[in-house]
C-alpha cells in the first residue's frame, strides 16, 4: 500500500516582531528565529522500522511577507535532520503554481478548495498531495509529536481498506500519549470556571470508553488531527470543511459519517504529543470553541435527506463532541463565560472579563451562521469532487511535477544519480550488449541479431517522478528497461488511478502497442532514475522484414511477455475483487459453534 505521512508546520514572524494584524492564528507557531518542534519530529522517523512511505512537510506561513522565509527555514531544517524517507517540503510557492496550472486550465473557480492558510485548508493539502501522488493511505501527524513505537508506520496500514463486522475501515485514528504516560488531556481535574463546561470530563469519559479494552479497533465518535490515517477512498470523497476554523479533526468525524464512513480507533496506534504552551488568553481559545462548536450543531441541524448520504445526530457522536452539539449548548456558553468573567473580575483583570462577556453577545449573534452550514459543505464537496476529477482526466502529470520540485535530494542520492547519468554519458550501444543478451526478450537471439536491434535503439535517461508515456498517448514504441524501476498504472472511468504492475531491469513496457497496433493506453511513471532502450514500431517493423528468424523469435517472445503480463493482472485482479479480509475475526474474542477446541459438556 502506497502511504504518505504528511506533518503540517507552522511558522511566524520573528520573536521581536510578534504576532501583527491579519497574521493568520495558530495555537503555537514558532517564530522564524527559534528551533521549534519539528527537528523533534524528523529524527523519530528513524525510530520506525517500516520506512517504505513517502513524507510531505507541508511549510505554512502566519503571512504573505514571511513566506518565502517560511519555506527556507523549514527547508535548511528538513535536511539538517535528513529523514529516512523520500521527503517533500511543500509551500506557498508550490501552491502558487498550483493555483496558476488551475487557472491556465479554465479552472479559476476551483482555485478556493487548496489554500495554507487556516487548519482546515491546510488539512486538505494533506489530502490533495497524496491523491495526486497516487497514495492509498495518508497518514495525518503534527510537529509537536514524536514517535517512540518502532511498529507505528505497520500498524497505520494494518487495517485502514480492510473490514470489521462488515464496516469498510476507511478511517483510523490513533490517540496522543502525554508527558505523564496517559491519553487524557494534560491539564489539572477540576478548573472552576468549566463547572458546566466540562469539555475536558466529556473527553476523558469518551477516552475511557473507546480507547482501552478489547477489542482493538471501535468506532470512534471523534478522531485527533495529528494521528489520523486516511484511505483514498474516504479522501477522495470527503474533504475537511474550510469553514471550521480549530476542531477540524472531530469536525471530519462528523462529515464523514454524513458519506457512510466510519472511523475506528485503534488503541495500538498512538504518538507522544508535546505541545509547546499556549500564550492566548482563556477567553480566546473560548471563544473559538463558541464558534466552531455553534457552527458544527447547525451543520447537523441544517441537514436535508441527500441521495448516498446519511442523517447525523448529535447523540451518535456521544459522550464527546456529542454533549457540546446539542440544545443544551446555549446554556452552557452562557454559564460558563458569567463565571469566567467573574474569575476575572476577581483577579482585577477588567480587559478580560469584557472581553468573556463579549462571547455572549457573539454566541447569540456573529457565531451564528447566516446561511446553512450543511448546504455549504455540500458545495466545497462539489468543488472538491471536480478538483480531483479535472487533476485526474487533465493536470495530473502538472500538478505532480510541481510537487516534485519540492522533493529533498540527499547528499547521497545526488551523488548516485550524477554518477548515473555520467555514466550513461559514457557509456554507448556496445556497452549494452552483454546486459541485453541476459534479458528475457533476447533469449535466444544472436549476437549479430541483437547489435542489430541496437543499431534502431535509442537510449534514455529519465529522472525520477518523470512520465515516460502518458496515459493514451499514440506513441508505439518498445521499452526495455536498462537501470531502475517504472510504474504501470492506468486511469479507470471513475478518475482512479490502478497500477498494473511495477517493472525493473530486464523487463518490458509497450508490447500491447506493437502487436496490437493500438494506442498505448497506460502510463509509466519512473520510480527512481530510469534508463531505458526504446525501439520504435517502424524501425523494429522494418528490421524483422529483412530477418525472418528475427521476427519469429521476437514477436513470439513479444507474445510472451504479454500473456505473462495479462495473466498477472487478472490474477491481481480477481484478488482485489475478492471480499476484502474482514479483521474482526482476528480481534474479537469469539469463537465459532462447534469449535474442536471448545470443550462442550454433556448431559
Amino acid at each position: 500500500m502506497k502511504t504518505i505521512m504528511v506533518i503540517p508546520t507552522y511558522w511566524s514572524r520573528e520573536s521581536a516582531v510578534g504576532w501583527q494584524p491579519g497574521d493568520a492564528v495558530y495555537d503555537h507557531p514558532t517564530p522564524l528565529d527559534q528551533e521549534g518542534t519539528l527537528g523533534r519530529a524528523l529524527d523519530s522517523l528513524h525510530t520506525l522500522e517500516d520506512k517504505d512511505f513517502s513524507l510531505v512537510v507541508l511549510a505554512c506561513s502566519t503571512a504573505p511577507d514571511v513566506e518565502a522565509q517560511a519555506e527556507a527555514r523549514v527547508r535548511e531544517i528538513v535536511s539538517m535532520h535528513d529523514p529516512p524517507v523520500e521527503t517533500y517540503v511543500i509551500s506557498h510557492s508550490h501552491l502558487a503554481n498550483i493555483h496558476a496550472a488551475l487557472n491556465g486550465a479554465g479552472a479559476d473557480s476551483l482555485t478556493h478548495v487548496l489554500s495554507l492558510t487556516g487548519y482546515s485548508n491546510i488539512r486538505n493539502m494533506c489530502l490533495y498531495i497524496p491523491y495526486v501522488l497516487g497514495a492509498e493511505a495518508a497518514v495525518l501527524i503534527d510537529d509537536d509529536e514524536f514517535f517512540d513505537d518502532p511498529g507505528f508506520m505497520a500498524k497505520a496500514s494494518e487495517f485502514v481498506g480492510t473490514r470489521f463486522m462488515g464496516q469498510t475501515i476507511d478511517g483510523v485514528a490513533g490517540f496522543y500519549v502525554n508527558a505523564k504516560g496517559t491519553y487524557y488531556d494534560d491539564v489539572p481535574s477540576e478548573i472552576h470556571w468549566m463547572t458546566y463546561w466540562d469539555r475536558f470530563g466529556s473527553k476523558r469519559e469518551a477516552f475511557d470508553k473507546i480507547i482501552p479494552g478489547e477489542p482493538r479497533l471501535k468506532v470512534t465518535p471523534f478522531a485527533f488531527g495529528g494521528c489520523m490515517v486516511i484511505h483514498r477512498a474516504l479522501f477522495r470523497t470527503v474533504p475537511f470543511d474550510p469553514r471550521v476554523t480549530r476542531g477540524e479533526d472531530t469536525d471530519y468525524v462528523l462529515n464523514a459519517r454524513m458519506y457512510g464512513f466510519s472511523f475506528f480507533l485503534d488503541n495500538q496506534l498512538y504518538v507522544q504529543h508535546r505541545p509547546p504552551s499556549s500564550h492566548s488568553p482563556t477567553w480566546q481559545r473560548f471563544r473559538e470553541d463558541i464558534f466552531r462548536l455553534l457552527y458544527s450543531r447547525a451543520k447537523i441541524q441544517g441537514q436535508t435527506q441527500e441521495t448516498n448520504m446519511s442523517l447525523v445526530e448529535a447523540e451518535d457522536f456521544d459522550p464527546y463532541p456529542g454533549e457540546f452539539l446539542k440544545d443544551t449548548l446555549d446554556d452552557k456558553i452562557l454559564k460558563t463565560n458569567l463565571i469566567l468573567a467573574l474569575d476575572y473580575l476577581t483577579d482585577d483583570r477588567v480587559e478580560d472579563a469584557k472581553e468573556t462577556i463579549r462571547n455572549i453577545w457573539l454566541a447569540n449573534t456573529k457565531a451564528i451562521p447566516e446561511d446553512n452550514p450543511f448546504q455549504a459543505y455540500l458545495e466545497f464537496q462539489r468543488s472538491w469532487t471536480a478538483l480531483r476529477k479535472l487533476t485526474t482526466r487533465q493536470l495530473g502529470g502538472e500538478m505532480a511535477q510541481i510537487i516534485q520540485a519540492g522533493r529533498i535530494v540527499r547528499v547521497s542520492e545526488q551523488q548516485a544519480h550524477l554518477a548515473m547519468r555520467a555514466e550513461f554519458m559514457r557509456s554507448n550501444h556496445e556497452d549494452a550488449l552483454s546486459q541485453l543478451q541476459g534479458f528475457a526478450l533476447f533469449a535466444g537471439l544472436g549476437t549479430q541479431q541483437v547489435q542489430a536491434l541496437l543499431r534502431i535503439g535509442e537510449r534514455v535517461l529519465f529522472n525520477q517522478g518523470d512520465v515516460v508515456v502518458k496515459d493514451g498517448s499514440r506513441e508505439r514504441s518498445l521499452f526495455v528497461i536498462l537501470k531502475g524501476k517504472a510504474r504501470i498504472s492506468l486511469t479507470t472511468q471513475s478518475d482512479e488511478e490502478v497500477v498494473l504492475a511495477d517493472v525493473g531491469v530486464g523487463e518490458t513496457f509497450g508490447e500491447a502497442s506493437l502487436l496490437m497496433h493500438a494506442s498505448l493506453p497506460p502510463t509509466v511513471t519512473a520510480l527512481e532514475p530510469l534508463e531505458v532502450l526504446t525501439f520504435p514500431l517502424q524501425s523494429l517493423t522494418a528490421l524483422v522484414a529483412t530477418d525472418s528468424g528475427l521476427a519469429a523469435k521476437l514477436w513470439h517472445r513479444l507474445a510472451q511477455l504479454l500473456s505473462d503480463r495479462l495473466h498477472n493482472s487478472n490474477m491481481r485482479y480477481l484478488t482485489e475483487m475478492r471480499e476484502v479480509p474482514d479483521v474482526a475475526d482476528d480481534l474479537v474474542k469469539t469463537q465459532p459453534l462447534n469449535d474442536p477446541g471448545e470443550e462442550t459438556s454433556s448431559e
